[in-house]
């Protein structure tokens, strides 16, 4: 008896262990902020985009600091030792230290062009890691309505199959009662074999998006989303010119302006190169075999001037000047992909805001023949086929009308993105983007 019971606690324990165990290693629901928080914290790319920032950071760092004074410190021991007599006063010990101050006087204007280069290099970089904070949100913010939209047709998967389980109960007792023929229970699971594919097939396509979502948010695995609840969608207030306005001013635009800069100041430094360079410099130095040792200073000043290089020069500037078109035309072609952006979103909006209000009213139609169709079928006048199309009408609305209301999500989120803005569950302040000048889109 006392074995008994102390297996039945030993089970008990096991069981509550492993059902505590469970709870806390059940996969967290994740909402839309929390993705996009972690997102933007640990995404690869947002912290590839950081490093470059620091890497322009260090080359402007190297621009600034070639007009600093630069200190060179030299010291040397040599021993050596004369073969002619062979005694060990034939060994001569020599040193020589030196100290060396040097400073760019005059460089005709190089390392201004340089020092432009870097600034606009940095102010490009810096804009670059805000547009791929944009987009990692927006990516994070469509891909979390996508596997939204999954588990919502789920869901509507797992009522259909219930209904038509449910169906076949009730046909079951038709028949045997003797008012329904045999082969409504043949038809009632048909309809549930096709109800379970479907559902089958759903769930496979909500473990691609909850894998995507995990892709887009930096991590590895599948995310379980949160809950959903269809409620009413968000509308866009601004006009389409402030719209364009803003699209026109996505940090994307800004750094490609700031890349244009950048490539013509390379271009106006690399002609510099040929310019005379004036350099200060002064040493002393003390050297010797023996005690006191012998010393001396010098300063001066000194002028190298690159007359001609073989036109090395000149091929150098060849290709910045073609690198600088390229640079221009790229920006022109990537203002032509943000008007269609712009365009192909707001249309995207407004057909998905206009399909969700039309499915709204088709599953209401749905709905009512499904009704009717199940109250002939009780009362003997409906025939399975009728009670199937009926059912498949009400099936397809209800996905038709979830996909159409994420749809319109999804359109919301492209809309944020082309406009340059964080998503509204993210928002934060943004870097300071400096007036733009004429010439930048020239």
């Amino acid at each position: 008896m006392k074995l008994r019971l102390s297996s039945y606690f030993l089970l008990f324990a096991a069981f509550w262990g492993a059902t505590l165990f469970a709870q806390d290693t059940a996969p967290e629901k994740w909402d839309l902020k929390q993705c996009i928080e972690h997102g933007l914290a640990n995404h690869p790319l947002l912290k590839i985009a950081e490093n470059t920032v620091e890497n322009r950071q260090a080359s402007l760092q190297q621009s600034r600091a070639y007009w600093d004074p630069k200190l060179d410190m030299r010291a040397s021991w040599n021993r050596r030792r004369n073969d002619s007599g062979g005694s060990l006063d034939d060994l001569v010990d020599s040193t020589s230290e030196s100290v060396g101050l040097s400073k760019v006087l005059l460089d005709s204007g190089q390392n201004r062009y340089d020092r432009l280069n870097a600034e606009n290099s940095l102010k490009a970089a810096a804009f670059s890691r805000e547009n791929t904070r944009i987009e990692i949100a927006s990516g994070i913010k469509k891909a979390f309505f996508v596997a939204q939209q999954a588990q919502a047709l789920v869901q509507v998967r797992e009522e259909t199959l219930d209904g038509c389980q449910k169906h076949l109960e009730k046909v079951e007792g038709y028949v045997e009662v003797g008012t329904r023929a045999p082969y409504d229970i043949t038809r009632a699971r048909v309809d549930v074999a096709n109800a379970q594919v479907e559902l089958i097939s759903a769930r496979s396509r909500l473990k691609v998006a909850r894998a995507n979502l995990a892709r887009a948010v930096g991590l590895e695995g599948e995310l379980d989303v949160a809950d959903f609840e269809i409620s009413s969608l968000p509308s866009t207030s601004a006009a389409k010119e402030e719209l364009k306005d803003k699209a026109f001013a996505r940090p994307e635009l800004v750094a490609a302006s700031y890349d244009i800069e950048s490539a013509n100041a390379r271009v106006k430094g690399l002609k510099k190169s040929l310019q005379p360079v004036v350099l200060a410099s002064a040493d002393y130095s003390w050297n010797g075999t023996i005690t006191p040792l012998n010393r001396q200073w010098s300063a001066g000043v000194s002028v190298n001037w690159p007359v001609f290089d073989g036109r090395l020069t000149k091929s150098r500037v060849d290709a910045a000047r073609s690198q600088l078109e390229s640079t221009r035309e790229s920006y022109r072609n990537l203002k032509l992909i943000v008007s269609a952006e712009l365009e192909n979103a707001v249309t995207a909006f407004e057909d998905a805001l206009e399909r969700f209000r039309a499915t709204e009213m088709f599953v209401q139609q749905a709905s009512e023949s499904m009704y009717l169709a199940e109250g002939r079928y009780d009362a003997g006048l409906g025939n399975p086929i009728e009670i199937n199309d009926a059912r498949v009408e009400y099936t397809r609305a209800r996905g038709n009308n979830v996909v159409a209301y994420f749809d319109s999500l999804i359109a919301m989120a492209e809309l944020e993105r082309v406009a340059g803005d964080l998503p509204v569950e993210y928002r934060i302040q943004p870097i300071d983007k400096p007036e733009e000048k004429e010439d930048r889109q020239k």
